[in-house]
Order: C-alpha cells, then structure tokens, then sequence
C-alpha cells in the first residue's frame, strides 16, 4: 500500500492517509483537532455599510413617520391632506406630493404628507382629483411660488452622499423620537 504519508496535525506523528483529505492519524486525534477548533475564537466581521440607496430609504421612512406624526393630536390622529379622513398615524402613509421616486424632492419634509392608504396609493395614480386636491393643499400651506419651484425641482438631478445620509437619519431619529415622546408612543 505504500504511498505518501502526512504528519498528524494533532500529535505530529507520520501515518498513511486513507483518503487524501484525513489530518490526523486517528478518530481520538481527529476528535481533539475538532475541540481545538471549537474552542478557537471566532474573528467578528465588520458590520456591512449600508449601500446608498438602502441608507436613502432609511431617511424617507424616517421623514415619512416624522411627518406623520408632528401632523397627529396628541392622540396620535392626523388627518388625510387630499380627503380628511381622519385615522391613526400608524395607519396613514407620508404621500409624497411630488412622486417618491424623485430624488431631488424625496427628502424634502415640505414635500411629504400624511395621506390615507387610498388617497396615496390609488388615488395618486388614477385620480386626477386628488392630484388636484393635494395640490390645492400645498398652495394653501407653502404658496403657489414654492409649488412651482417643487414642481420644477423634480426635473433637476440630486446625489446624496452617505455623511449627508447619516447626518440626516440621525437628526430624523431624534426628531421622530420627541415626537413619539409627545404622544406617548
């Protein structure tokens, strides 16, 4: 049978193999070379960066709750801007007046407001009314000169940068918390 031996990684005493992949010259051996390396420390991974656009949605769902609740009584019930409705803020959305997926206007507080789940999701999209009667709302509340610029600004381009990010998340989280103090949430 003569072929190549190995030395024992346990006792460093030479044996023949069985298969190419043995390390130690006997099941005791191999049995002690498995406690060793349970007892090795394991090395701890640096947690992963979050990408820029994980850390760009953080902050809106963080601005979206925000909103949502500086807008609640201290009940925690805020009402729709486009219909009224009148619900919990766990239960309303952050509409976005100009569409979530600008980046130029995504982040902007003044562009976010609490909207029922109707009004945001369908409404949104395949109602013409209540575009209107959201926009009538930011009219009322920021003026016709600030709704045309916001209207303009979804056509320029934005790049967040992750300080920028990070900066903002943890203002959001702040402010979200002394608001949630407020209601007692």
């Amino acid at each position: 049978m003569g072929g190549k031996t190995k030395k024992c990684q346990h006792c460093d005493s030479e044996f023949q193999p069985f298969k190419s992949t043995d390390k130690a010259c006997s099941t005791d051996c191999a049995k002690a070379l498995q406690k060793v390396k349970k007892i090795k420390p394991k090395k701890k991974k640096k947690p992963k960066a979050l990408s820029i656009g994980k850390l760009t949605d953080k902050a809106a769902t963080l601005l979206q709750r925000l909103v949502r609740l500086k807008a609640s009584d201290d009940n925690g019930y805020c009402s729709c801007v486009t219909c009224g409705k009148v619900d919990h803020f766990k239960k309303m959305d952050g509409g976005h007046f100009i569409e979530r997926g600008v980046k130029a206007t995504k982040l902007m507080e003044e562009n976010v407001n609490p909207q029922c789940k109707g009004c945001n999701g369908f409404g949104m999209k395949y109602k013409s009314s209540v575009v209107l009667d959201y926009r009538r709302y930011m009219v009322d509340m920021y003026g016709e000169e600030f709704v045309e610029e916001l209207e303009m600004a979804k056509h320029k381009t934005h790049k967040f940068y992750r300080p920028e990010l990070e900066e903002m998340i943890i203002e959001l989280s702040e402010r979200v918390r002394e608001q949630e103090k407020r209601i007692g949430v």
